[in-house]
This record gives structure tokens, C-alpha cells and sequence, in this order.
């Protein structure tokens, strides 16, 4: 659908359920979201790409979204509304809360903000593996074969932007060996679970300049069921080449280790995610063609993010 036939369906919803508002385009992704003008209070629309996700998934993003903020000291968006429904399209929406600042831009990025997501992905696994989850809890499986595999829910690198035959030629030798690690290292609760699944710096808002002045999570669209490693090559979307990587990389496991225990053995598993995750984005580039991260030039970073990998040396 259009931009504007976004906007259209977004004012509908806010006529509808937040009177008084009007929608103002913010970004396009996954979904379109929509800063709130006027209406009760300043507020964020989230409008669901058609057929991406069933309500009891999105009911189930919500409660968890409650529950960490009921549970954790970490803060986190908040919710305004459960799911909104535009009648005439069958289009589902959510409000949350807008939140004073902004993201962290990948150029800010250093060893404090690591450590912060580390902290944070440390307290989300540990408060999922304890939380009773509510009856009919369903969220997506971030399973090899939905991340790189057969059912890639974001694409198949393969098909990635810019990719060429000599760009697969190059990377799939990487591909297979991070998928057959991964696939060794297994699914047992020590090491897969609940997850928000796109925990970077794009989505903390900072409260202030540097690390140190908090954050607040949001953008949970994507959590569900997958390694909990899978957080920090969510940390690392987009600036797998930067040469500081490694010292980002010790900064997460250290914070995330003061949270639950994070073994060497599970740790050397790190590489393997950083480059199925970089794989998953080469993917999703190539499906979302309109998104601000879209540079021909991810297929060769992404040759380079490959031969680091077999070569041991990128992290």
C-alpha cells in the first residue's frame, strides 16, 4: 500500500479511536508508524503491514510489553490501546505513548551503549524465563530457517539488494557454516527463548547525550521465540565492519553477564549470529527496497562481514 493510502487509513483509525488527532508520517519499515497530532496525548500510531501478524500475536507483544514494565526496572514504551481496527480495510493499529528524545544514531555508537544492551537483553531473558506467559501467547519463531533458511520471514539473502551470482558465490560457504554451528548449538532453554528480537540502538530512546543517561525500549514488533545471542547481531545491525566490533562485543557479555550467566562456550557462538543476522538484513533490504537503509553497496560489506567470518577475526 501507498504512503498515502497508509495516512488515509491511519487518520480513519484515529477518527475512529483518538479524536481530535491527526497522523504525521515518521518512518517506514516493517510497519508505518505515524507521530500523533492533538488528540488526549502525544502518542505514536503504529499501523501493521496488511497480513504480517494475527491479533493474538500483537496481544501478545502487548502483555509482555506490560509485564516487563510491571516487572523489570527497565523502561519500556507504553502501550495506549490494545489492537485498533480500521473497519472498511481490516487494517490493525496500535497507540503507544511518545517519548521525549531520540534514537541513537549508529555514528553515537560505543562501547556504554553495548554494555546497555547487554544489560537490557540480560534482564528481558531473565525476567521471560520466569514470567507465566498468558493463555493463547503466540509469538513469531526466529529458527534458522526463518532467519536465513527455507522460510526466511524477512527474504532470502539470496535475493538481497544488489546481490549478484558472485556476491552468493562469496558468502554462501559463510551461510552454511554459521547455519551448521547454529544448528549444533541447539534450542534448550539455557540458550533459546522469549526475545525482543531487533534490540539495537535504532530502538532505545535516549533520555540524554551519552549512555548514562537511560534509555527506554521500544519497537517490540518483532520479539518471539529465538537464541538469546541473537540480541547482540541485533545490537550489531548495520555496523558489522566497524573495526571496533570486537570491543562492542565484550562490553554486551560482560553487562549481560551481570544479569544471568553467559558461558564461553555460548559465547563463541556470537560470530555465527552476527552473520546470520547480517544475512536476515541483506534479505529484508532486498523486500523493502523504500527503507532509509537501503544501500546497494550492503551485498559487498556483507562479502566482507562473510570473509571475516571464516577467516576468525570477526569478533
Amino acid at each position: 500500500m501507498t504512503p498515502e493510502g497508509d495516512a488515509a487509513v491511519a487518520a480513519r483509525i484515529l477518527a475512529a479511536h483518538w479524536p481530535g488527532a491527526a497522523p504525521e508520517p515518521l518512518v517506514e519499515s516493517e510497519n508505518a508508524t505515524f507521530r500523533v497530532r492533538g488528540g488526549p496525548r502525544p502518542a505514536v500510531l503504529r499501523l501493521h503491514r496488511p497480513g504480517y501478524v494475527a491479533d493474538a500475536a500483537i496481544d501478545s507483544e502487548l502483555a509482555w510489553i506490560a509485564a516487563l514494565r510491571r516487572d523489570t526496572a527497565v523502561p519500556v514504551v507504553e502501550p495506549l490501546t490494545g489492537v485498533l481496527v480500521d473497519a472498511p480495510t481490516g487494517r490493525r493499529a496500535v497507540l503507544f505513548a511518545e517519548l521525549p528524545g531520540g534514537p541513537v544514531p549508529d555514528e553515537a555508537l560505543d562501547a556504554a551503549h553495548f554494555a546497555a544492551l547487554g544489560d537490557i537483553a540480560g534482564t528481558f531473558h531473565e525476567h521471560a524465563e520466569s514470567w507465566r506467559r498468558p493463555d493463547g501467547f503466540t509469538r513469531f519463531d526466529w529458527g534458522v530457517d526463518e532467519i536465513v533458511g527455507a522460510r526466511p520471514r524477512w527474504g532470502s539473502w539470496r535475493d538481497g539488494l544488489a546481490v549478484t551470482e558472485a556476491h552468493r558465490r562469496a558468502i554462501e560457504p559463510a551461510a552454511a557454516q554459521a547455519t551448521q554451528r547454529v544448528h549444533e548449538f541447539g534450542r534448550t532453554a539455557d540458550r533459546f527463548g522469549l526475545i525482543h528480537g531487533d534490540l539495537r540502538a535504532a530502538n532505545l530512546i535516549a533520555a540524554g547525550a551519552d549512555a548514562g543517561a537511560g534509555f527506554t525500549v521500544i519497537d517490540f514488533d518483532d520479539s518471539g521465540f529465538g537464541w538469546h545471542l541473537f540480541e547482540f547481531a541485533a545490537a550489531a545491525s548495520f555496523v558489522e565492519t566497524d573495526p571496533r566490533l570486537p570491543q562492542w562485543a565484550r562490553a554486551w557479555a560482560e553487562a549481560y553477564r551481570r544479569r544471568r550467566p553467559l558461558p564461553d562456550a555460548h559465547a563463541a557462538f556470537l560470530p555465527d549470529f552476527v552473520l546470520l543476522r547480517r544475512l536476515q538484513l541483506l534479505g529484508w533490504l532486498g523486500t523493502h527496497g523504500h527503507v532509509l537503509e537501503a544501500d546497494p553497496g550492503f551485498a559487498d560489506g556483507t562479502v566482507d562481514v562473510a570473509g571475516a567470518y571464516l577467516a576468525g577475526r570477526l569478533l
